[in-house]
């Protein structure tokens, strides 16, 4: 229970490390794209999917630690 509760409040946005760490992806996904192009088309939803899930995975992290 005490996950749930934990992802709960990174959801509800009581940490500043999700929401910086999507906007984070979102302009390096933008910059991939502009730069190349090709490699966007070939694997941008993957990076942005994985990037997205590595910073869940931090904020989850810290949070853990401040218990």
């Amino acid at each position: 229970m005490s996950t749930l509760r934990a992802i709960k409040k990174l959801v509800l946005g009581e940490t500043w490390i999700l929401p910086a760490g999507v906007a984070a992806v979102l302009v390096a996904g933008a910059v991939l794209k502009s730069a190349a192009p090709d490699a966007w088309s070939d694997a941008g939803a993957a990076l942005l999917a994985g990037g997205v899930l590595a910073v869940l995975l931090a904020s989850v992290m810290v949070s853990a630690r401040r218990r």
